[in-house]
């Protein structure tokens, strides 16, 4: 009596689990992969209204109806286009390098950054008071008081 009441039991709750949807399935399906029409559109899947992609998409439903997974799906289209078909590229291998490089990239030209920016202002604050002092100390180039005289007779010739 108690197994039949589990069993009971089991198969009740059993009835709240649904498997996932078809319609779920292709969803997933048509957001995992680009859509590969002659117009090359570039757009996923679930995103293109093109002739081939109606075709694909009905591809896709009499695949999955035949009892093959959405990742089944997915790796026959990647054998027969190569990754370019992923909407995404996938996170391993040489692939990984275009997840990573761009942060990297950003993290390392910051990091440059900001040595330059101390490094003007370090420069910047210490060089302005050596050149200040430097140019109280140095002595007048060789101009004479004549010459000095001649160049203000000139400029003044000038403005009238």
């Amino acid at each position: 009596m108690k197994f039949f009441i589990l069993s009971c039991a089991a198969v009740f709750f059993l009835g709240f689990t649904s498997p996932v949807s078809a319609a779920t399935q292709m969803a997933n399906l048509e957001n995992a992969l680009m859509c590969k029409c002659d117009d090359k559109c570039g757009k996923v899947m679930i995103n293109c209204t093109c002739d081939t992609s109606k075709k694909t998409r009905e591809d896709f439903q009499l695949k999955l109806a035949s009892g093959l997974t959405v990742d089944q799906v997915v790796q026959i289209y990647v054998d027969k286009y190569g990754e370019t078909v992923l909407s995404a590229p996938s996170k391993s291998g040489f692939n990984l390098t275009a997840w990573i490089t761009p942060f990297a990239a950003l993290i390392v030209g910051g990091v440059g950054v900001r040595k330059v920016i101390r490094s003007w202002v370090q420069t910047g604050t210490t060089g302005s008071d050596q050149s200040q002092a430097g140019s109280e100390s140095m002595p007048q180039s060789g101009k004479s008081d004549s010459d000095s005289n001649r160049l203000k007779d000139e400029l003044d010739r000038l403005e009238t």
